[in-house]
């Protein structure tokens, strides 16, 4: 008995000892022997600051067992023949608390424009410590949503994130993490809600700043729009501000703030409006709420602050029409969610799965949400429950029975005392029964009242008896169902095969959702069945001119519910005049219903025009549903359809910045090493030796505008490489540039253009006067138009009789996007000043705005339309602040023009598809100069060979010039492409009249 004893003693002493050096590994002292470890052995990402990871991964930080050892949990080993019998145990030594650098301010701003919101989290951390600290941004973003922007700014440095294709945004990523840099990967993931999450090491007494920006249409449900903002900083945060602006352009008619909410069925901080809150409403169709809680009422929800959603609860004034139809630049969306029509009658089949695996909790859930669910049901109703394991079985076999109150309580008893789980999962045979059963009672009654056919169908895992073939189990339910039924797949937990249940209720006139397996699936059942419990109407088609519409999204749809809305978003053709008749069609419970109205399609709404309203938001909208149809589409498509689709949805990713399943956004910090390459980089000839390259030309002028973005300058990591130029003096022969800047206008200010067909270069000047503003560029079918704004030499250079002049100022509008460029700052302007982003120039940075790539280094910057390839070149020309004469001035090139449209015109654009012969005489001109004419059009041009240096080549090349003013050379006379303002769309002489 004593050895029983002392051998006891003996173990477990050794198991405490173990179990302590576990608490030591695992503990508070973790980060020491995580970094420690691997350092020596395994290169980690979490430590040493990587910016971190893709939504919804997770870094591991395991521990390997040492030899001889037995693992325990955190993977510490305990070797019992090397541990000593001490007498008293050892003192534990706690390493010093690492404390996370503090989030001082959190911003997020909602702007919802017409149900299609905006949301930017700008998060500022500061790490206080004398080393260095790892940071992280981590917010849950709605499943609906798409990121469409993020940057951080890193000691006064700011990186953009740049959406890119999946597989080369994965490529980029595992190569900046094997060189050792910073990086991060945005990525979409199919879960409940997308977490995002990045951090990065912030060295002592430093801050760093987060923004994110995403964007998503509103769903409308059981009546109203929800907007959630996620607020868990794991903190009190000393600046917390909400702020959330509502323009709608019918009156709003409910408006409710409730209390933070910690998940959809605990609200541990009670129920009601939201203390604190103000609540502002400039006008019936306007709302601004604001919420700034100090630290005591964050401190009173939780020790460590807020942790909940934000929730905006609002709708807009209904009546029964055709419904909001708002256009703006040439797109148009709309809104179908009318009131006052009578209920249609529903049949449903309820099918539950009672296999093994729903034992327990879900089988119990599942019992509770159908207790409440069959409650509910209308006395007009018919309905059936129908178990289902090996096969299926039926309350009432063979028929449908009316919702009265007798057949509920029956009901009710029958699922909580004869539905328990056990058995296979014969899918196939469930539905198909079901669908034969409502395919009876329809056939057999067709003289009754019209009604809506369901199945709602509950399953958690795989079909597993009868036929398991997915493939074929979708063609027998579509055989089955034969467009009569909509079939509505739950799957609930995570073994499911929900792409499956997906797939297959697409193909049958429904959609499929997930059921989350946790304390609220029961609510999240019944939350479903109360958004289709109320059909209005059935077999609804929203209608348009065949000819004045295109690229429409889904215009066909099988039921309209109670409580929800149909939307539908295209693009409006050039035909189109000032008016569009729209019209809906669909059956109700006794007749079809026929709405119809005309719409002005010349003047948007004024409440679109207010300058916080999201910009153009009809056409990220359209861009938005556009994507989502495609890729929903995809699952049920064939192998060739798939590949057509899934490249139209990534081009649109693409062009609209938006992080999709089939885009990542990647972001990297260069090695210092990189970065100190770049700056040492020739940038072209300055134009007086000792002229400066910083972004206020040497003269310390203010670079501000507006509002900098973070207070900061801004650079992206790893951007595109710059071509290498080949000097050529015609190079470009329709392609407007391609590197070699075929059209283009530098110094004095001289043009230089290409012509297809014509194997020469033409130059020209133009000599306004100080203050004009020249039309360069217009594209009317590609949204862009280029301006520039004439500056004058400082004085008449000795020997010349005219006082020189150059563009000192540009302006270029592509799409929604607006950029003011002086050779101080570079400007994206926002919808009103405050909103404006600047870029200095003499510094690295990289961005995507709307469908515009930009990109500066240092005396260069590149603009590129995402779509089209169109891409121009911006040249800052900064001299010495003490020249006699130049000034500070532009040079704009087109760099490629290859997706220009037929129409393009201005002093510069109206040479890209032109075609004109030339003709050399014989004799030269005094001095030997050559002279020739240039038949253009039905002009006759006289000529002669002039030299000009390109700047973006830094060389001079031979051109042939067309003198004064180039008159003749071209369309009309150089007066008639001057403009009033900088940012004029198309008031000149020669505009056309197409809208922008």
């Amino acid at each position: 008995m004593e050895y029983m004893w002392k051998t006891s003693f003996v173990s477990a002493t050794l198991f405490v000892l173990a179990l302590l050096a576990a608490d030591v590994a695992r503990g508070e002292g973790d980060f020491i022997i995580v970094k420690r470890f691997h350092k020596k052995r395994v290169p980690r990402q979490a430590v040493g600051g990587p910016v971190a990871q893709q939504i919804g991964s997770q870094w591991g930080s395991g521990f390997g067992s040492g030899s001889g050892g037995v693992p325990l949990p955190g993977g510490v080993a305990a070797t019992v023949s090397t541990l000593p019998l001490p007498t008293t145990p050892p003192p534990i030594v706690t390493p010093p608390e690492q404390k996370k650098p503090e989030i001082y301010a959190l911003d997020i701003k909602s702007t919802v424009t017409s149900r299609y919101a905006k949301t930017v989290v700008t998060s500022r951390l500061a790490n206080k410590a004398d080393e260095a600290r790892e940071a992280v941004f981590e917010i849950s973003l709605p499943k609906t949503a798409f990121i469409s922007n993020f940057s951080m700014t890193i000691d006064n440095v700011t990186y953009f994130g740049e959406v890119k294709e999946k597989e080369k945004a994965e490529k980029e990523y595992k190569k900046a993490v094997s060189k050792g840099q910073s990086a991060g990967k945005v990525s979409a993931t199919p879960k409940r809600e997308n977490k995002f999450k990045v951090s990065v090491n912030v060295a002592a007494q430093s801050k760093v700043t987060f923004n994110l920006t995403y964007e998503e249409l509103l769903q409308r449900r059981l009546g109203s729009y929800e907007l959630v903002l996620s607020i868990r900083p794991q903190q009190v945060v000393r600046h917390l501000k909400i702020d959330v602006r509502i323009i709608e352009t019918r009156d709003i008619v409910m408006l409710d703030v409730p209390n933070i909410r910690r998940s959809i069925t605990d609200n541990t901080y009670g129920s009601g409006e939201l203390e604190g809150v103000e609540i502002a409403r400039p006008s019936p169709n306007r709302a601004h709420i604001q919420y700034r809680p100090t630290d005591m009422e964050q401190m009173r929800m939780s020790p460590s602050g807020i942790s909940g959603d934000f929730l905006v609860r609002y709708d807009v004034k209904r009546d029964l029409s055709v419904g909001d139809i708002q256009i703006v630049n040439g797109y148009f969306v709309h809104y179908f969610a009318p009131s006052g029509l009578p209920v249609v009658p529903k049949n449903i089949v309820f099918i539950i799965d009672k296999s093994g695996s729903m034992g327990g909790t879900k089988m119990r859930q599942t019992k509770q949400a159908m207790n409440t669910i069959l409650k509910d049901l209308r006395d007009h109703d018919r309905f059936n429950v129908m178990p289902f394991s090996y096969s299926s079985t039926m309350w009432r076999p063979n028929e449908m029975v009316l919702a009265t109150r007798e057949n509920i309580e029956s009901a009710r008893t029958y699922v909580r005392r004869s539905i328990n789980a056990g058995g296979g999962t014969n899918i196939n045979q469930a539905i198909i029964d079901a669908a034969d059963l409502l395919r009876r009672v329809t056939d057999d009654q067709p003289n009754s009242p019209r009604s809506a056919s369901l199945i709602i169908f509950l399953t958690d895992g795989l079909p597993s008896v009868g036929e398991s073939k997915p493939r074929n189990i979708m063609v027998n339910v579509k055989n089955a169902i034969r467009e009569q039924v909509s079939l509505f797949c739950l799957g609930f937990g995570k073994d499911v095969d929900f792409p499956f249940l997906e797939k297959m209720a697409l193909e049958n006139r429904g959609l499929a959702r997930r059921i989350y397996e946790d304390s609220d699936a029961a609510l999240q059942l019944k939350g479903f069945y109360d958004e289709v419990a109320t059909p209005l109407l059935f077999d609804v088609q929203m209608r348009y001119p065949e000819n004045l519409v295109t690229d429409l999204t889904p215009v066909d749809f099988n039921t309209y519910f109670d409580g929800s809305e149909l939307v539908v978003a295209g693009r409006l053709s050039n035909e189109v005049g000032r008016t569009l008749d729209v019209s809906v069609v669909g059956n109700t419970v006794d007749s079809q219903l026929t709405l119809e109205k005309e719409v002005n399609v010349t003047a948007p709404h004024k409440a679109l025009l207010n300058r916080q309203a999201v910009g153009d938001f009809t056409q990220r909208l359209w861009a938005y549903l556009t994507i989502k149809h495609y890729l929903k589409q995809r699952l049920i498509a064939t192998p060739e359809e798939k590949t057509n689709l899934t490249a139209k949805a990534l081009e649109l990713s693409l062009k609209y910045n938006f992080v999709t399943p089939l885009t990542s956004m990647i972001v990297v910090k260069p090695e210092e090493k990189e970065v100190a390459e770049e700056e040492k980089e020739a940038d072209g000839a300055a134009d007086v030796p000792g002229g400066s390259a910083s972004g206020s030309g040497g003269r310390g002028r203010p670079s501000s505008f507006g509002q900098t973005y973070s207070g900061s300058p801004v650079r992206q990591a790893r951007p595109r490489p710059q071509p290498k130029y080949q000097p050529s003096p015609s190079r470009s022969r329709g392609g407007g540039g391609g590197g070699g800047g075929g059209h283009s206008v530098d110094g004095d200010p001289h043009f230089i253009v290409d012509m297809p067909g014509l194997n020469a270069t033409l130059c020209f000047d133009i000599n306004g006067e100080a203050g004009d503003v020249l039309n360069l560029l217009r594209d009317h079918g590609l949204g862009t138009v280029v301006n520039a704004r004439v500056v004058a030499a400082k004085r008449i250079p000795d020997g010349k009789q005219k006082l020189p002049t150059y563009f000192g100022e540009l302006s270029i509008v592509v799409g929604s996007t607006r950029i003011y460029i002086t050779p101080y700052k570079i400007v994206l302007q926002g919808r009103d000043p405050t909103h404006d982003l600047v870029i200095p120039w003499g510094k690295r940075s990289k961005l995507i705005r709307g469908p515009v790539d930009i990109d500066v280094r240092r005396r260069r910057m590149s603009i590129r339309h995402v779509g089209s390839g169109v891409e121009f070149m911006v040249l800052q020309h900064p001299v010495r602040a003490d020249h006699p004469i130049k000034p500070d001035y532009l040079g704009f090139y087109v760099q490629n023009g290859k997706g220009l449209s037929k129409d393009v015109h201005g002093l510069i654009g109206q040479f890209h598809y032109g075609t004109a012969t030339l003709h050399v005489d014989d004799e030269p001109l005094e001095g030997g100069v050559k002279k020739a004419r240039i038949y253009i059009k039905d002009r006759k041009v006289e000529v002669h060979e002039k030299e000009r240096r390109n700047h973006l080549i830094n060389r001079r090349v031979q051109c042939w010039l067309a003198p004064n003013n180039a008159d003749q050379l071209i369309d009309g006379n150089w007066r008639d492409y001057l403009v009033p303002e900088m940012f004029t769309i198309n008031n000149s002489q020669l505009a056309d009249s197409a809208i922008l």
